[in-house]
């Protein structure tokens, strides 16, 4: 062995010794600055990525508060339901797995394949499914499908006042109708919760169930009678299918606090299917709609006349015998009428008549009328998409504008807007703001919102609002345009309208497409509501007294009984029975013999409306009997001198 052997030994165990401490030196100076570069720089996203990991913010809906009617039937509430949802990762996806999910769930095989497929730690394959399709998923026991519980919204009467209340969506959110205006209300607070989350990305209360739980939506309750929106959507049902129209609608409101009654749109909507129907359906046609009323409008222009003084309900106004020459044009008549006072104008509702009127009040004033009657501008009331209408500026006016607007043309109203301008007349000239939620309230009884009665601005006088009442009783009373809305046992007061619907085709106005309609109120001294009947497009039929005037008095009569309200006995002492050949035999009243009873004098009846001849017929002590339907076109006695038989026509 060379003495130098040693010393080299030791030299290359030194040097292996350098060269591993300079490595080891080197791996903790680069783990060093790993930790710095992870802890300075990459600190915040490491820990957001482990927080995904392992912790999850969780958004819990609360119970939507339920709706009732005003009668305390429950309209909207809401139900627990299952939601099928899959984690992509731990499923094992086959053809069969597939084609079973699909089959139980009743979807297409492909949005299946799609949805197991994602790259998504966690995918919902179909939200809030029945009972029956969960109790067939949950048979097939595949791993990586599970359920989640989630509240559903649901309608117990169906269809009944659906586009009113409106629909939720699958995120709870209001989408429609009261649901929507009210959905911070009913919806209640909304919150999350960041919680742990086991390696199989289950939720850890560590809390306990406690901490989920939250104070459900309030409740609130609606100025609609349930009992009355049924009468009004069967009724408006029965009348569009008998017309074959193409829709109607009505609407009922109380004309002393603005509370809506009634509520009714045809076609109807369904919210708990509201998936499969047509989008259109959603609207409350009531004030997201506009249509140009026709001679309803004339009452406007009643009132506007009498209050400025222009006109007296006796005055005489030559009628022109059907033809009137103003603004360019040629105003018709349906009739050839000659003089007639004015309150008669509106009963037989003559056009030339109150153009005439219209062009006394002038331009400027009756703009103001009609302004202030509401037209124009949103009525204010509590429910999303309500539309102002069109009533274009006086200064843009021709003579033959202020001749159409006389008579409900070149202007656009919605149906709620008619309404409360009928209230305006009918409660002695106040216009009111319409509602209809009369209150929210919590879980534990506090009001959060309580709607009163709230007075818009005095329009007319209460004689003129009166003087026109009297004029709109005859409609109805003296079996002119509006004969048909009489309500048997009760005073009822009214206007008809006929419309032509716009060519958006060729301009101008249809020749076959009319809108008929009919709004009034009853009793009419003291109404319990004001009411607007409309069917849109009718056919067979067109004019408002024959379609929406008889669809007023199905409404009203029953109405009335549900309300309470007892018919007037006096009203019913003339009670007509259908004879032979469409003959009409008419009693007369018991009545105390006196003076004069029984009389052989026979007064001239001709011209009357049938219930102005019955009703001089009675006080002579008359028996009669009427022949057809209308104004007494002639008169005679019957053989044995006892009679008087009268033939009417239309």
């Amino acid at each position: 062995m060379s003495k130098h052997e040693p010393q080299d030994t030791a030299a290359r165990m030194r040097f292996r010794l350098r060269i591993a401490g300079g490595l080891l030196l080197a791996l903790l100076l680069t783990v060093a600055l790993r930790a710095i570069q992870l802890q300075a720089f990459d600190g915040e996203r490491l820990a957001r990525m482990g927080e995904k990991q392992h912790l999850q913010e969780w958004i819990v809906q609360p119970e939507r508060g339920t709706i009732f009617g005003g009668d305390g039937d429950a309209l909207a509430i809401s139900i627990e339901t299952q939601s099928v949802y899959v984690r992509p990762r731990r499923l094992k996806v086959t053809g069969k797995v597939v084609a079973d999910v699909a089959r139980a769930l009743h979807m297409k095989r492909g949005d299946v394949r799609r949805k197991m497929t994602a790259g998504e730690p966690f995918v919902w394959l179909k939200r809030q499914v029945t009972p029956r399709e969960a109790q067939r998923v949950r048979r097939l026991k595949i791993e990586g499908i599970g359920f989640y519980h989630e509240p559903k919204r649901y309608y117990p009467q169906g269809r009944l006042a659906g586009q009113a209340l409106g629909v939720v969506g699958r995120d709870a959110q209001g989408l429609e109708g009261v649901e929507r205006s009210y959905d911070r209300y009913i919806r209640g607070e909304t919150r999350s919760w960041v919680a742990e989350r086991d390696a199989l990305g289950r939720r850890m209360l560590v809390a306990g169930l406690d901490e989920w739980k939250l104070q459900p939506g309030a409740d609130v309750r609606l100025t609609l009678n349930t009992a009355l929106q049924h009468l009004a959507e069967k009724h408006l049902e029965a009348t569009v299918k008998r017309y074959r129209a193409k829709g109607g609608t009505v609407v009922m409101a109380d004309p002393y606090t603005g509370a809506i009654m009634a509520l009714a749109t045809y076609p109807f909507f369904d919210p708990n299917q509201f998936q499969s129907q047509d989008r259109s359906r959603w609207r409350i046609r009531a004030i997201t709609d506009t249509y140009e009323p026709g001679s309803v409008f004339k009452a406007v222009l009643a009132a506007a006349a009498l209050e400025d003084g222009v006109v007296g309900r006796e005055d005489l106004i030559f009628c022109e015998y059907g033809k009137y020459r103003y603004g360019g044009r040629t105003i018709h008549d349906f009739k050839e009428y000659g003089w007639l006072s004015f309150a008669r104008v509106l009963q037989l509702s003559s056009n030339i008549g109150v153009v005439k009127v219209a062009a006394k009040l002038g331009k400027e004033r009756y703009h103001r009328y009609v302004r202030r009657f509401g037209f124009g501008q949103k009525t204010g009331v509590d429910l999303p998409g309500e539309v102002e209408g069109k009533v274009r500026p006086h200064r843009d006016w021709y003579d033959i504008d202020l001749a159409a607007v006389s008579f409900g043309q070149s202007v656009a109203v919605t149906p709620l807007q008619m309404v409360m301008a009928f209230s305006a007349i009918a409660n002695g000239g106040w216009l009111v703001r319409p509602y209809l939620v009369d209150r929210v309230v919590d879980e534990d009884g506090r009001v959060l919102l309580d709607n009163k009665p709230e007075l818009v601005r005095r329009v007319v006088s209460r004689d003129t609002a009166r003087a026109v009442v009297d004029i709109l009783k005859g409609v109805v009373a003296e079996g002119a345009t509006g004969s048909r809305a009489a309500v048997a046992g009760f005073q009822t007061a009214g206007k008809t309208g006929t419309s032509q619907k716009a060519d958006r085709v060729k301009g101008g106005y249809s020749k076959t497409k009319r809108v008929a309609s009919f709004a009034g109120f009853v009793p009419a001294d003291e109404p319990r509501f004001v009411m607007l009947t409309l069917v849109d497009e009718p056919t067979k039929e067109v004019y408002g007294g024959l379609v929406a005037a008889p669809l007023f008095r199905r409404i009203a009569g029953p109405a009335l009984h549900a309300l309470g309200e007892k018919p007037d006995r006096r009203l019913l002492a003339v009670t007509p029975a259908t004879g032979r050949n469409g003959v009409v035999r008419v009693s007369r009243a018991p009545t105390r013999r006196g003076k004069g009873a029984g009389s052989g004098g026979k007064p001239n009846l001709v011209g009357m409306s049938m219930r102005q001849a019955v009703h001089e017929a009675r006080k002579l002590r008359l028996s009669v009997v009427l022949q057809g339907h209308g104004y007494v076109a002639a008169q005679r006695t019957d053989r044995g001198g006892r009679r008087l038989v009268l033939t009417l026509k239309e």
